[in-house]
């Protein structure tokens, strides 16, 4: 049981942390399966069970996003639905919220049409160390990108496109879907916090998927009554780090831009690439 603690709240933190922050959760959890003592403990205690854990993870980063974003999601909603009631097509969260599933079609039909070459070839410690060496580079690249104040709704249906290619991208381990989607708005010449807050709004649909895809990988399969007390621990974990996360990442663009997660991707793949070197 001491094992089960241990090894979820670690996993609910990197989660927590690496889901919102620019960093890559899922370079995160590779890098970490490959220190022996977690490798070790996920496999003597969680062995055949890691879709149960995804499934939770995700509901709990899901909750933190709906959460922080509760205000937007219900101003989006409201006025959208009035808009759409007054054939008003040109207002602003109408807009938004079209551009918000635009954005989020290009990662669905990546997602499903290379997910087996993703699981296959580029999740091992390698290809996910370059992946976060250059997810480091576009990070650092932010810092040479002109402010801007053009607003999401603005933005137009190609710019919600292209930033949906860039979550598409970050379907690959190692690239961080918060990192690729806030520097293509950035590029794209949306100013850095509405980039940001367009960013998680359009993660929605995609962590929501995600977790209702693993849900019916899992629907049949059962747990032992034992495995759902650290389970819960870990998802709540996960549930409060994420939203700490959120508002740390907030107040870092305000003050510092991206490029600070850009040395600490580069330092990450540079030390999962001499791992992979030495072993």
């Amino acid at each position: 049981m001491k094992n089960l603690f241990v090894t979820f709240l670690a996993l609910g933190i990197v989660q927590g942390v690496a889901e919102f922050l620019p960093i890559s959760s899922s370079g995160h959890l590779v890098l970490m399966q490959n220190i022996p003592w977690f490798n070790q403990s996920i496999n003597a205690v969680a062995s055949n069970k890691t879709l149960f854990i995804n499934v939770a993870l995700h509901l709990a980063s899901l909750a933190a996003v709906l959460i922080y974003f509760r205000k937007d999601i219900y101003t989006l909603a409201t006025e959208s639905i009035l808009a759409l009631i007054r054939r008003d097509f040109r207002n602003g969260s109408l807009l938004i919220a079209i551009y918000i599933v635009l954005a989020s079609i290009p990662a669905a039909i990546f997602g499903i049409m290379f997910h087996s070459f993703i699981e296959t070839r580029l999740s091992s410690l390698l290809p996910v160390s370059i992946m976060l060496i250059l997810n480091g580079l576009v990070l650092l690249y932010t810092k040479r990108i002109s402010s801007s104040d053009r607003q999401l709704e603005e933005m137009g249906f190609i710019t919600a496109l292209m930033i949906g290619c860039c979550q598409a991208v970050a379907v690959i381990p190692g690239i961080s879907r918060a990192g690729m989607t806030i520097s293509g708005g950035m590029i794209l010449g949306i100013e850095p916090e509405k980039a940001a807050r367009f960013s998680f709004l359009m993660s929605i649909p995609v962590i929501a998927g995600a977790g209702l895809l693993e849900t019916g990988k899992v629907a049949s399969q059962g747990l032992g009554s034992s495995f759902y007390i650290p389970l819960l621990a870990g998802a709540f974990v996960c549930f409060v780090v994420a939203l700490l996360s959120l508002s740390l990442l907030f107040v870092i663009i305000k003050k510092t831009g991206l490029s600070v997660f850009g040395f600490y991707t580069i330092a990450a793949g540079l030390c999962g690439v001499t791992v992979h070197l030495l072993v």
